[in-house]
């Protein structure tokens, strides 16, 4: 009697999106140079003709890389502001989540590879105008909208100081910085930053 193999169950739609998580947290790690779609492939754990089977070139596996991150970003967004919104949207909950942020170097290298690759491609340049367009509507029911866009100048800056300095700033520099955009008082001795 001869036995029957059983063969797992086709999934394309899992493979592609395993090749696009592969492409993300690459370019993350290492940015957008060193991608091939060989180191996708071992990356994501399938056959290299399955890379090159859903992104026939490597501008388009770079994009659905690129893609990935923008939307793990709009996450990471939305994932903090809830939580100003829930400490109250004061200056201490901004500079907290910012703090917060800075420790997860991961998170901060992926952002800093999205930011990246907009200076110089204008699809991921869309995405990341509409990832500050929706940070800054977040700020606004806390502070003016000149304020808003000042805070996202900040997180930007940020996220690309922490990386090309490989230290993040002091949670005593980033409270003075967010209380100083919001316009509210620090109560460290007396020192009180009013617009």
């Amino acid at each position: 009697m001869s036995e029957e193999r059983t063969r797992a169950p086709r999934d394309p739609a899992g493979r592609k999106k395993a090749i696009e998580l592969a492409a993300a947290e690459l370019i993350a790690h290492e940015g957008t140079k060193k991608l091939t779609h060989r180191r996708v492939a071992e990356r994501a754990g399938v056959p290299l003709g399955s890379t090159t089977q859903y992104f026939s070139s490597i501008d388009e596996l770079r994009h659905a890389g690129l893609a990935v991150l923008a939307q793990q970003v709009g996450e990471d967004y939305e994932g903090m502001f809830r939580r100003i919104r829930e400490q109250g949207g004061t200056a201490d909950a901004f500079a907290n989540e910012l703090v917060a942020y800075l420790a997860d170097m991961k998170q901060v290298n992926a952002d800093a590879a999205f930011v990246a690759a907009a200076v110089h491609d204008p699809a991921i340049r869309a995405l990341y105008r509409s990832a500050c367009e929706f940070a800054i509507a977040q700020c606004v029911p806390f502070m003016s909208e000149t304020q808003a866009r000042a805070f996202v100048i900040y997180l930007d800056g940020l996220t690309v100081d922490a990386c090309l300095l490989d230290n993040p700033a002091r949670p005593d520099d980033v409270r003075f910085a967010v209380h100083a955009i919001m316009g509210a008082a620090l109560d460290d001795g007396g020192c009180n930053l009013q617009p």
